[in-house]
């Protein structure tokens, strides 16, 4: 059985479209889907369309990029949905630094560790996203070793890589492997 473990089937993108990808993520052999939430209404969407197709589950929480829209509410928010039973996973969050318009990064990181925490009070995996914040990252995960869960887009070096397997870290691999100026993955 194949498991996508990290989609966006509520991303606009899929507005006009939606049911019939989801058919044909099914009749591809997909027994599984993790759909990726980055904000409160994408985490709303991420429950609902769990609620509604059988082999899809959720992953809740705020992504860097809209690390200025978290608060307390949206911890109580999080908290909330966990208590479902096709929420799966805290995510995705993490750190990008790659633009320069990005959230500030102390933010990011302040957004971060609270979602960590959360994610160890509630005794729930998640989903890191880093993009060019590999040594803060790393840092933070660090502190919750108690915490653990999949870096979806891994790009980090093989000692990272290791240091994380150790940890009981899963690693995903996606297309930006192939980009001509990528690194050599593991």
């Amino acid at each position: 059985m194949l498991f996508d473990t990290h989609a966006h089937y509520t991303d606009e993108a899929f507005d006009a479209d939606r049911d019939e990808v989801i058919k044909a993520v099914r009749a591809a052999g997909v027994g599984l889907v993790m759909n990726s939430s980055s904000d409160e209404k994408s985490s709303r969407d991420a429950v609902a369309l769990a609620e509604k197709v059988d082999f899809i589950y959720a992953s809740v929480g705020w992504h860097p990029e809209d690390a200025a829209g978290f608060s307390e509410h949206a911890a109580d928010l999080i908290r909330e949905w966990v208590t479902h039973p096709k929420v799966r996973a805290i995510g995705e969050i993490g750190l990008d630094y790659h633009y320069e318009d990005a959230a500030p990064r102390e933010l990011q990181k302040e957004v971060l560790e609270r979602q960590l925490q959360l994610a160890r009070e509630l005794k729930m995996p998640v989903v890191i996203h880093d993009r060019d914040a590999h040594a803060d990252c790393l840092e933070l995960v660090r502190r919750y070793p108690d915490v653990t869960g999949a870096f979806h887009c891994f790009s980090g070096s093989v000692e990272m890589a290791r240091e994380l397997l150790d940890r009981g870290w899963y690693l995903g691999f996606t297309g930006v492997v192939t980009f001509k100026n990528a690194r050599r993955a593991l």
